[in-house]
């Protein structure tokens, strides 16, 4: 698959999951769908998080290291984006369950962090 059409894909994803997440939004009453409904929001929240931060993130190596380069990285940037998805999904589910503390967020992060770097060390013992 060529960069572009990665691109497009994801862009493709991402905008569907954006009207998913606002369909949610608009469509849904908490307190009638119950659990259903909150399900259904965190996991389009963050399937338009994980859309959102690829972008993002691809777009930060596409200037780093340029066009031709990027296409080796994609993976990594999946992961990266994943993880950070992840991160700000965990920080909006500890808002809702009013248990969102500063060092919490601080915990998660170096935990999204240690696991970062942990599947960094990992790939790069199975590349040699």
């Amino acid at each position: 698959m060529s960069f572009l059409a990665y691109l497009w894909g994801i862009r493709l994803f991402t905008f569907s999951a954006l009207l998913a997440w606002l369909g949610v939004i608009i469509l849904l009453d908490p307190e009638q769908t119950g659990t259903v409904g909150i399900i259904i929001f965190f996991v389009s929240l963050l399937a338009l998080l994980t859309g959102s931060f690829t972008l993002l993130v691809t777009w930060v190596y596409r200037k780093g290291l340029g066009d031709k380069e990027v296409g080796h990285h994609l993976g990594g940037a999946f992961r990266q984006a994943s993880l950070l998805a992840l991160y700000v999904l965990l920080i909006v589910f500890f808002q809702y369950a009013q248990i969102l503390i500063w060092w919490d967020a601080l915990l998660l992060f170096g935990a999204v962090l240690l696991v970062e770097l942990s599947l960094r060390r990992f790939s790069n013992h199975t590349d040699k």
